[in-house]
């Protein structure tokens, strides 16, 4: 008899001990896709949002007239294009220096051309963002681009490069440049 009781004591508790770790599977599974949804949701908008978020966000910044909307949503649509093929460029090289740094042995000479290359396309970009500021800068008033400089000032405290839209990747990571 206690043989029998135990023996059904054992089956139940096994029972139950596997539909936990089935529910606790399921829950965990559930909430990983879950998860993975909501950061591909984030990544689409923020695919989709930048241009019209940052125009909208010196629209309201600089109190901006229409006229002066569609000029900045322009040169920030050029700028985009353009910082981000440079950055795409970047990120080919970084990649390439790793690899070649990976190598039994490097070639210095590859290494020190990668180099020179990178620090061009950084120059390319300062270049493109010294334009996109002095083309938002001429259509505005003198009040708006003493706000202009204040904002693109805060921003070069805060960051090395000003963010680039799509690229959803990187984040807390630290860049090899």
């Amino acid at each position: 008899m206690t043989t029998k009781n135990t023996y059904r004591i054992l089956v139940w508790v096994i029972v139950i001990l596997v539909a936990t770790n089935l529910s606790m599977g399921l829950s965990f599974w559930y909430h990983k896709h879950q998860d993975k949804k909501a950061v591909e949701t984030v990544t689409e908008k923020q695919v989709q949002m930048p241009s019209e978020q940052r125009t909208r966000f010196f629209r309201d910044q600089l109190n901006l007239s229409m006229d002066q909307v569609d000029v900045f949503r322009e040169l920030n649509r050029t700028y985009n294009q353009n910082a981000r093929q440079i950055s795409n460029q970047l990120e080919r090289l970084r990649i390439e220096m790793v690899e070649e740094m990976a190598q039994d042995e490097p070639s210095e000479e590859m290494l020190d051309s990668i180099s020179d290359k990178i620090g061009e396309l950084h120059k390319e970009l300062k270049k493109e963002t010294i334009d996109y500021y002095l083309g938002m800068k001429l259509e505005c008033d003198s009040t708006q681009q003493e706000k202009l400089e204040e904002l693109f000032l805060s921003l070069s405290k805060t960051k090395e490069d000003v963010s680039l839209p799509g690229r959803g990747r990187g984040f807390g990571r630290k860049r090899i440049e």
